[in-house]
Order: structure tokens, then C-alpha cells, then sequence
């Protein structure tokens, strides 16, 4: 609860200077609107060791091999990377950019699920 707190209180204050500062110089409000960016990630970084920890435990008890794991994680990270740095260009008015962000989050997800795409397929091949 109080890494909200402190990610909203960063935002609304980030926000409000980020407004103030654009009149005068809008270079220096996108640099502090990344900083605000970088300090609440780093914030919300400190949530994700017990979501992990639990993820890991409930794959041992599935007993899911961690190279089947391996791609669900990846998938996820390159999700979470995708939405934030398409979110910043968009913010910075590169809607092209941010739209070419999406496609390659898109496609490395592909890339890298292809491992558990076989499994399934070897999975499929076994049963019959």
C-alpha cells in the first residue's frame, strides 16, 4: 500500500512539474517526466520478488520444467517492457514509434514461445 502512496504521490507531482516546466522548456519536462518514470519503476520493482517467489512455487508443485518456464517469464517481461516504452513514445508524440514498439513486443513474444509450441506439439505427437 504504501508503494502506491509513493508511485502515485510521484506521478501527481511529476505531472504537475512536467506541466509547469513544458511552457518554458520541453525538453527538460520529458526528461523529468522519464526520471519520474525510471523512480516509479523502480518502486514498483520492489512488488515483484513475492509474485516471483510464488510463481516459482507454484510451477515446482505443477512440476513444470523450468524450460517451459523459462518462455511464460520472458513472455511476460517483454509484455511489461512493451507497454511502458510504447506508452513513452506515444507520450512523447512518436505514435509510429510506439505502434513499431508494439509489433516487436508482438513478434519477440512469438520468438520466444516457440520452445513451448514444440512441447505442445511433441506433447500432441506422444498422445497419438
Amino acid at each position: 500500500m504504501t508503494s502506491l502512496t509513493k508511485l502515485s504521490a510521484l506521478s501527481v507531482i511529476a505531472a504537475l512539474l512536467t506541466l509547469v516546466v513544458k511552457k518554458q522548456s520541453p525538453e527538460l519536462a520529458l526528461v523529468l517526466s522519464l526520471g519520474a518514470c525510471a523512480l516509479g519503476a523502480c518502486l514498483i520493482l520492489e512488488g515483484v520478488s513475492p509474485i516471483l517467489q510464488l510463481a516459482r512455487s507454484l510451477a515446482d508443485r505443477a512440476g513444470l520444467e523450468p524450460a517451459l518456464a523459462a518462455p511464460l517469464w520472458k513472455c511476460m517481461g517483454l509484455g511489461i517492457l512493451t507497454e511502458l516504452s510504447s506508452s513513452l513514445c506515444a507520450d512523447a508524440g512518436q505514435g509510429t514509434l510506439a505502434k513499431l514498439v508494439e509489433l516487436g513486443g508482438g513478434v519477440l513474444c512469438l520468438c520466444v514461445s516457440l520452445p513451448l509450441v514444440q512441447a505442445v506439439l511433441a506433447l500432441i505427437e506422444d498422445l497419438l
